[in-house]
């Protein structure tokens, strides 16, 4: 499931209203929450490189722990997220040219 209500509760505010403002711009959000299962799927996908966006092995994501999301969206647009979401205090995959544009956490 991809809602943002699966975030730990002190993040789930702060990306439920990122979101909210860049959905009229096409932002999506493709991952939240992922089970040990999950995480262990998406990761050997990655090492055969079916997704070209990193993925941590199994224990290692942020995803697991609830505090972390994926979206969907233009570049530019992930871009201006990004700023505002490091302005919150979280970390994007995009800052500084990093690898994982879509990757959200805290």
């Amino acid at each position: 499931m991809n809602s943002l209500y699966e975030l730990h509760p002190q993040l789930a505010p702060y990306a439920i209203e990122l979101i909210r403002r860049a959905a009229p711009y096409g932002a999506i959000v493709t991952s939240t929450y992922r089970s040990p299962q999950e995480q262990q799927q998406l990761y050997q996908a990655f090492l055969a490189g079916a997704n070209r966006y990193p993925v941590a092995p199994p224990g290692r994501s942020l995803h697991q722990f609830r505090r972390a999301f994926d979206v969907a969206a233009p570049d530019w647009l992930l871009a201006a997220m990004g700023d505002v979401w490091q302005s919150w205090g979280g970390r994007w995959g995009g800052c500084d040219g990093g690898d994982d544009p879509i990757h959200f956490e805290a």
